[in-house]
């Protein structure tokens, strides 16, 4: 049965230090990676072209001449919405991915 509450007494704070660094160190990497992944998402046949980063960042919005041409106000930003939920969703996807491969599954408030 475990005793609460826990006896901190015996703790070895350095070796939790340790690891808290390490984590930290991990983190970083990880920010650092996520902001070069980059996705792509691609809606209306190819007339919208929505880019993110995995930190969850819009990079770029390509719109196709012919898309404008049409002076379709409303499909122009139905498919920038599409777009560019498309491209979040898949940069959240790969960010999660990537924490639990780093995390063992573990999943840590805040990310």
């Amino acid at each position: 049965m475990t005793k609460f509450p826990p006896d901190f007494s015996k703790l070895d704070l350095s070796s939790v230090m340790e690891m808290a660094q390490k984590v930290k160190q991990q983190m970083a990497r990880l920010e650092e990676s996520l902001s070069r992944l980059q996705v792509e998402s691609v809606v209306g046949g190819g007339m919208v072209k929505v880019r993110a980063n995995g930190k969850g960042e819009l990079l770029a919005i390509e719109l196709d001449p012919e898309l404008l041409a049409m002076n379709d106000k409303a499909m122009l930003e139905e498919l920038v919405v599409a777009g560019v939920n498309q491209a979040l969703a898949e940069a959240k996807r790969q960010k999660e991915e990537e924490m639990g491969r780093m995390t063992g599954g573990m999943v840590l408030p805040g990310w």
